[in-house]
């Protein structure tokens, strides 16, 4: 789903192991972020900017979602965020530093995967929070109220259980029909929730998701290849191989993220003509070798 047409785009959601990357000081600048505050902002979201240097940009947010405190440090500051899936219980943070990038990294508590794109001249700062372990931060998460209470599980009528597969149908059905829409931001919406929303056994939406592959928007491509890696594992090897030669970097990122453990679409990656790319699946490989010498 794309969260902000201006500069913060959601990404498909992906497993693979946990991990820290930030390429070089990637990390965006102060000069470029303006002192004048912008309206709508979220109550329960401050992002003060200030010419303090060492307090230039504090950041409070109490229950909010992540994904709504992603978007207000992406309005005022101008920086691109990307991400794949969000952890859903509210954040409760404040972080202060000289840069976005400190803000990011006290943010995700270093226990999401981030890789950090220095600013060029032609384009701002870039995050990337990889969905290989956005979703199992538990660092900045808070933690409920009243906790669980385990009780027994009741096993739902055959009535009650044809209902709910009657109602994910419909939802399935939804979701493959608005994948069809004009709007890319409502296609993109649609190829994520399909992991979710989408009948593990309807052929249809494996359909649909091959078809995103070729979508002319590349944020419906990036959501498209990350949630047939989810939904497929090791038979979306192929679709993630022809990912890797895509024109635009963030359906490589996604695709080399989504390669979870296999090192011929990692060795692959690292011929990229991106440094960012490389240097990402290298990262992946040493992971891997790491973990092979202490099996």
């Amino acid at each position: 789903m794309e969260v902000s047409q201006a500069s913060v785009f959601a990404l498909s959601p992906v497993f693979a192991s946990l991990m820290l990357l930030v390429v070089g000081n990637a990390f965006a600048g102060t000069e470029n972020v303006s002192n004048a505050l912008q309206t709508g902002q979220p109550s329960n979201i401050q992002l003060t900017l200030s010419k303090h240097a060492n307090t230039a940009i504090r950041l409070e947010a109490r229950s909010a979602p992540l994904a709504q405190i992603l978007k207000v440090i992406a309005d005022k500051t101008g920086v691109n965020i990307h991400y794949s899936v969000l952890p859903e219980a509210p954040v409760t943070a404040t972080c202060v530093g000289e840069n976005v990038g400190q803000i990011m990294d006290c943010l995700v508590a270093k226990q999401v995967g981030l890789v950090a794109h220095k600013p060029q001249k032609d384009k701002p700062a870039e995050f990337w929070l990889l969905g290989s372990s956005v979703g199992s931060c538990q660092a900045v998460t808070v933690a409920p109220v009243v906790p669980p209470i385990a009780a027994a599980e009741q096993q739902p009528s055959a009535e009650e259980q044809a209902q709910a597969d009657q109602s994910m149908q419909e939802q399935s059905d939804h979701l493959l029909e608005q994948a069809k829409a004009k709007d890319p931001g409502q296609r993109a919406e649609a190829i994520t929730n399909l992991i979710s929303g989408g009948m593990k056994d309807d052929p249809n939406v494996r359909k649909v998701l091959e078809e995103a592959l070729a979508d002319k928007d590349a944020s419906v491509r990036a959501n498209a290849i990350s949630a047939l890696a989810q939904r497929e594992g090791e038979g979306a090897a192929e679709q993630l191989r022809q990912a890797l030669n895509d024109t635009d970097v963030n359906v490589r990122m996604i695709a080399v993220d989504s390669a979870g453990n296999n090192s011929v679409l990692l060795q692959q990656a690292l011929a990229d003509k991106d440094p960012m790319i490389r240097d990402f699946a290298t990262s992946k490989l040493e992971a891997l070798n790491t973990q092979g010498k202490g099996n």
